[in-house]
């Protein structure tokens, strides 16, 4: 298997660093755009960022959603090599998601989605497979059976998700196609953490090509819609909350320790959000004791932006850079609001960026437990 994942995030890196030490003389494009083109959702997660939004703002309810038209007029917009994703709340709740699909593919282009996967039925299938270019379909197991179902708030989900997951696999196999990969996806709960060695090894009989693990956040700025106006209230400096129900981090390392052996002897390729390459780095995130040090600086500002259902342009931090419908994607991409935004992050991290995922870990973090908190920490469940 070509690992495009590891292929993306070399391009990444090397795309990043140059826009920006080129920047501001020079704005490169972006090289991904994400399409939130709903927030609608069959499930109801507790720890889905999205949850807010459906709950607090009107503007995320169906009639105020970017139609296939305007998140086109957006694509046309951008660089060959741009890379789309869409997701949502749950993409296949939109009627017209499959026409977007094949839209984007009659324009010659890729892109990548995220599904609950309750909705990826037969003719799913056939359309990722057969009538689309979607390069990779990113789909949410976060435990086994009732675990899952719980999590999900929806009785019967995981068995309806590991049926569709199995049948698009077989269904490519069958036809011969590499594409789309298939990328399961899991939060690391207390919920869950004693599963994740078997999560894996269901991706692994299911056929998935990647098992990525996410950490939780609780940064009210990270993905966290409506946007805000505006950076001057804020926010951004102040400390994310602490995680709050008990996991043991023994188990936590056990598991994750496990999770590594199991990926050394072949698929899935195993990741990590934000992108741990050592477990230390995760033992302490979930024993409170992270720290922004432990980071790269960043540079997804220089390569990424997102645009929610209503229009609305923001970086990662949930800030209003401008609306699509206002003014044009690439105008917003090199406007002076972005610009202060990147200029804030350019030699730091903020406060509100912990547990981001578009983070990276530093080489050679080091966890040591603390008399307070021993083999137990507090995470939310």
């Amino acid at each position: 298997m070509v690992d495009i994942s590891g292929i993306f995030n070399r391009v990444k890196g090397t795309y990043g660093s140059l826009a920006k030490s080129l920047h501001p003389a020079l704005r490169l494009p972006p090289l991904r755009v994400t399409f939130e083109i709903t927030y609608r959702c069959n499930l109801s997660c507790p720890f889905c960022f999205q949850e807010f939004a459906r709950e607090q703002s009107p503007d995320f309810k169906k009639n105020f959603e970017l139609s296939n038209e305007e998140i086109l007029a957006a694509v046309d917009e951008l660089p060959r090599h741009t890379l789309i994703t869409f997701n949502g709340g749950e993409v296949f709740v939109r009627k017209d998601f499959p026409d977007l699909l094949q839209a984007i593919k009659a324009r010659g282009r890729r892109c990548n989605i995220v599904t609950n996967g309750t909705m990826l039925f037969a003719d799913k299938a056939e359309l990722l497979v057969d009538h689309s270019s979607v390069l990779s379909a990113g789909v949410s197991i976060d435990g086994i059976g009732e675990t899952h179902d719980q999590i999900r708030r929806l009785p019967g989900a995981f068995e309806r998700t590991v049926e569709n997951l199995r049948g698009l696999t077989a269904y490519r196999r069958r036809r011969g196609r590499r594409f789309p990969v298939v990328d399961v996806k899991t939060v690391i709960t207390s919920q869950n953490l004693e599963q994740l060695s078997r999560i894996y090894l269901l991706a692994r009989e299911i056929g998935a090509d990647y098992l990525t693990l996410s950490c939780l956040r609780t940064s009210e700025l990270l993905f966290a819609l409506p946007c805000r106006s505006s950076m001057a209230d804020g926010a951004w400096r102040e400390e994310p909350a602490l995680l709050g129900e008990p996991v043991d981090l023994d188990l936590l390392r056990g598991q994750l320790e496990n999770l590594h052996r199991l990926a050394a002897a072949g698929k899935p390729a195993l990741r990590f959000y934000p992108d741990y390459g050592e477990v230390p780095g995760i033992i302490k995130y979930y024993a409170n004791q992270g720290s922004l040090e432990d980071y790269e600086l960043c540079r997804a500002p220089w390569t990424n932006i997102r645009v929610a259902p209503n229009g609305d342009v923001y970086p990662c931090l949930a800030y209003r850079m401008g609306n699509i419908r206002e003014e044009r994607l690439l105008r917003i991409w090199k406007g002076s609001a972005l610009d202060e935004f990147r200029e804030g992050l350019e030699r730091q991290l903020l406060p509100a960026c912990m547990g981001c995922c578009f983070l990276k870990a530093k080489p050679g973090i080091t966890y040591q437990a603390s008399r307070t908190c021993g083999k137990t920490a507090l995470v939310a469940g």
